[in-house]
């Protein structure tokens, strides 16, 4: 559990537990509750609040500090929980004195955290159209997307990404002082399970542990299931939820930046840092920002694009992968001495260099698996599909296991008895290792319609499982060239069946498949390491 910041006095509350924990909120709720009592501490230094707290019903997201903060009316649904008193012990701009007057504020935690699909929040009659396609005729609604994706990837790649003009300043105006704490601002999409939010929360320990002080800002709406994460112990969290209105953005940013000695900026996908940062560097150009990059959005162009327009106010793109690092420098003009390749291969593994093929008997049944979150992307329809083709027509006994949880969990336990697999499938969660799966597993299959390079894959090849891969992203970096199949679906079933009946059929073909991928993790493994060279940056910015 952690304490109440520095940063606020609590002068009186109703039994809510925010200093303690012992009250009406939940872990989860308490720190959101912090969250936002931090925003306007920051923004506002020096002023006392009394804020009504409310709670919505499940799945509602919360509003923290956007305008609707400031009404003292809110919906028949939402429970007041109760009300507290705090104080921002954030020092006011030198020569001023401290602001008189409460402000009222009534911040809604919103409700349990919820998982839903997208598209069941499509409104009106095409939103309904589109749901009922989608969940009746999931491969068919596929294939189409997939069509489209073609087509809007080869409009993109034909696409140069205008950048920001660069900020010319080399001394920034002082206005006020900063404070003595050394920090990190670190922009976050948000704190839900992912890839690159385990990675950001790994960086956030690593700046602990070099000395600073993490003030962990995230922009985009969420229930915030991973802000009890032991790694935020300590750290300043604030989720922002929007519109925040242009004078509270610079007041809280200035907040921050008073209140603490700023050494750097990362950023881990966050639009709203990312957006900021020319001003950020019109007033700090000494600040260093990384941008931590994971994945090429075809569709929409996503981070990589903003950090390519923003490059002019960036000091390092940090890619994990080959091929991040060809399409910054090759196709967008980058500065290459600007881009530092550092993988997540032991992100979460040990010694992927020396993974070796795990042995197989010919008893038992051939085991296939699939591990990730249930989202559109990840796709785990299509591995349903492939496995009801492979148990018509595997030579063996076969089995599957499919290991994850998500907004189409619905649809994934659906698709389980519709296409007759009950009896030869497992469906594992989050209370079970996923290190017991790569353990029980012959083959771990990916069906992603876009990656950036899988922490998955990693760990499959560190447990000597071969991978069979949708051929997106950096995924042959580390798969086997024949391992890698179409992303349409129809010819990934196809395609992904044969190989894998292959495995079956001739266990010196899998050995050969594995050897190559173990050959490639090597290769990855002689790569610089991105927790290594996070450590090295941040204690640089400590001198």
């Amino acid at each position: 559990m952690d304490k109440l910041p520095e940063i606020v006095e609590l002068l009186d509350e109703s039994g809510i537990g925010l200093a303690d924990g012992e009250g009406l909120l939940d872990e989860r709720e308490r720190r959101i509750l912090i969250g936002a009592v931090n925003f306007h501490a920051l923004a506002r230094p020096g002023r006392t609040f009394r804020i009504t707290v409310l709670r919505g019903p499940r799945g509602t997201m919360p509003s923290l500090t956007d305008d609707r903060t400031r009404h003292i009316e809110w919906g028949d649904d939402r429970e007041v929980v109760g009300s507290l008193v705090v104080r921002s012990t954030v020092q006011t701009t030198s020569g001023t004195n401290p602001p008189e007057g409460l402000v009222d504020l009534a911040v809604d935690l919103g409700g349990e955290p919820e998982v839903a699909s997208a598209y069941h929040q499509l409104p009106g009659l095409m939103g309904k159209v589109r749901r009922s396609v989608r969940f009746f005729a999931p491969v068919q609604f596929d294939v189409l997307r997939q069509y489209r994706t073609d087509v809007t990837e080869k409009r993109y790649r034909k696409r140069e990404v205008p950048k920001k003009a660069p900020v010319r300043i080399t001394r920034g105006t002082t206005a006020t002082g900063h404070g003595a704490t050394p920090a990190i601002i670190f922009g976050i999409h948000w704190l839900e399970l992912g890839g690159a939010e385990r990675f950001a929360l790994e960086t956030v320990q690593l700046a602990k542990e070099a000395g600073f002080t993490p003030i962990v800002i995230t922009d985009r709406p969420s229930t915030h299931p991973w802000i009890t994460r032991p790694e935020l112990d300590g750290a300043i969290v604030v989720p922002l939820t929007h519109p925040v209105s242009p004078e509270q953005e610079s007041a809280f940013l200035n907040g921050v930046l008073s209140a603490y000695d700023v050494r750097g900026v990362h950023l881990h996908h966050s639009t709203w840092l990312a957006q900021r940062l020319p001003w950020l560097k019109s007033i700090r150009p000494d600040l260093p920002v990384i941008d931590s990059l994971h994945i090429l959005e075809w569709r929409t162009g996503g981070f990589v694009d903003i950090s390519v327009r923003m490059t002019n106010v960036i000091d390092h793109h940090h890619v994990i992968s080959p091929m991040l690092r060809d399409y910054l420098v090759g196709k967008q003009g980058v500065d290459p001495a600007k881009v530092e390749l550092a993988t997540l291969a032991n992100l979460t593994t040990k010694g992927i260099g020396q993974a070796a093929a795990k042995a197989k008997s010919d008893d038992g049944p051939f085991t296939v698996a699939f591990v990730g979150r249930f989202t559109q992307q990840k796709r785990p329809y299509l591995f349903l599909q492939l496995a009801a083709s492979l148990k018509g027509s595997a030579s063996r006994e076969i089995r599957f296991i499919v290991h994850g949880d998500g907004e189409l969990a619905g649809e994934v336990h659906g698709l389980v008895s519709r296409l007759g697999l009950s009896d030869v499938l497992e469906l594992r969660g989050s209370d079970k290792p996923v290190a017991k799966t790569l353990a029980d597993a012959d083959v771990l299959v990916i069906s992603s319609d876009n990656e950036g390079l899988t922490l998955t894959s990693f760990e499959a090849t560190a447990a000597g499982v071969p991978v069979v891969s949708t051929d997106v992203g950096s995924q042959a970096s580390l798969v086997a060239e024949d391992l890698l199949v179409p992303r349409h679906p129809y010819p990934f079933i196809s395609t992904a069946a044969e190989r894998i009946r292959t495995m079956i059929n001739s266990p010196e073909q899998r050995k050969t498949w594995l050897d190559e991928q173990a050959g490639k993790a090597a290769a990855f493994a002689k790569l610089p390491d991105a927790r290594t060279w996070v450590r090295d940056t941040y204690e640089g910015w400590l001198k």
